[in-house]
């Protein structure tokens, strides 16, 4: 694949090329978006800037959380775990 090949905001990079360029690399990761490196014309690396990897590691907060958040100042909701044994069921 050609260094410069660009596909939805990707770029393909050889490795050699990569190397060499690493500054460009990680400027084009900023600006264009992921760079994937390749090696023997197959994607074995890919590198994206911080900013998409903190969208995509984000935590997402748990329902619990959720509820707990909310603006919900007249709802009056008791979020406690039964301590009840589980039901019996006949298989």
């Amino acid at each position: 694949m050609d260094m410069s090949l660009s596909h939805r905001s990707q770029t393909y990079w050889q490795t050699q090329k990569a190397k060499a360029e690493f500054s460009q690399l990680l400027r084009d990761s900023q600006k264009k978006g992921d760079q994937i490196i390749t090696c023997h014309n197959e994607p074995v690396a890919v590198l994206i800037s911080k900013k998409r990897y903190d969208q995509l590691t984000r935590q997402e907060n748990s329902l619990l959380e959720f509820f707990q958040k909310a603006p919900l100042p007249d709802l009056n909701i008791d979020i406690k775990r039964s301590k009840d044994l589980p039901r019996s069921v006949a298989i």
